[in-house]
């Protein structure tokens, strides 16, 4: 198995639910601060898709809606630098392996990925 990398906030009830979910399934992870280390501009890039830049937003966030970003259309770049403005833009967990991404929690999905 690859190395997992997760990127969650103490405070996120998704990212605690992940990470206990992670432990009781025995799968090793580095755990980074999403705030404090957030993700470098190239995995951003990476993970964050053109066609569909929302999904991967964090859209409880004050600043999606203080920047009114569901009621306008954003570029991929626009987003990008928008999360390392502030990181707390970014959907979470961010959960990476293999050079591929994962954002949320959903127990069947999740294994799935960290498993394949």
């Amino acid at each position: 198995m690859g190395e997992v990398v997760v990127y969650a906030k103490k405070s996120c009830q998704q990212c605690k639910k992940a990470i206990a979910f992670l432990d009781k399934q025995g799968v090793e992870y580095q755990l980074k601060d999403i705030v404090h280390e957030p993700p470098p501009r190239s995995l951003l890039e990476k993970v964050i898709r053109a066609e569909n830049i929302y999904s991967s937003l964090n859209q409880r966030s004050t600043t999606y809606r203080s920047n009114h970003l569901g009621k306008r259309r954003t570029t991929k770049n626009e987003a990008i630098r928008l999360m390392l403005k502030d990181p707390n833009l970014i959907k979470r967990p961010l959960i990476i392996k293999d050079n591929r991404a994962y954002q949320g929690f959903e127990e069947d999905s999740l294994i799935d990925f960290v498993e394949n």
